[in-house]
């Protein structure tokens, strides 16, 4: 989905969900953007999992691919790979993963409906916008301490609710 829409904040509530903490012992955030580096990636996962060495530091790219994939190997991760724009850079990153997963996930967010759909055909979650009254109930929880709006304030509340187009990002800043 495009910018502002909520790929980010719905994979940082289920990174940080206490049942998934709980699940998955070994987790890791990566965020990838347009502008990455494979070795920087691969060690800030590592770093994530509290795997990183010193030594890692030296090694190339493929190298690191292959140190995450055998430390992955036996255990059941989840890794969210945040904001990956282009089908080649996930098949940049899919080769440290390893294929056997044990009940492990990769959850990746991305602007583009070709790269979900590349890097898993059958499970893309696609968001969509806000109706205007789940716009305007964001717009008072974020304005308002109680969550709830003074009525003199209502209509001109609408409006900026409805002026959002359904982006929560809109609604937020």
């Amino acid at each position: 989905g495009m910018g502002g829409l909520g790929k980010t904040t719905l994979a940082k509530k289920v990174y940080t969900d206490p049942s998934i903490e709980y699940h998955f012992y070994n987790r890791a955030w990566i965020y990838v953007s347009q502008q990455y580096s494979r070795k920087e990636v691969f060690l800030g996962i590592l770093d994530s999992l509290g795997l990183l060495s010193e030594q890692m530091y030296r090694m190339n790219d493929d190298r690191l691919a292959e140190e995450l994939c055998g430390q992955l190997k036996s255990n059941r991760y989840l890794i969210v790979i945040d904001d990956v724009w282009t089908k080649e850079a996930w098949d940049d990153l899919k080769m440290a993963f390893p294929k056997t997963s044990y009940g492990s996930r990769i959850l990746l967010t991305t602007r583009n409906t070709e790269v979900a759909l590349h890097a898993d055909p059958e499970s893309p979650h696609h968001l969509q916008f806000l109706t205007d009254e789940k716009s305007w109930e964001l717009l008072c929880k974020k304005v308002f301490r109680k969550g709830s709006c003074p009525s003199e304030l209502e209509h001109l509340g609408w409006g900026i609710a409805r002026r959002c187009y359904g982006l929560p990002l809109a609604l937020k800043v």
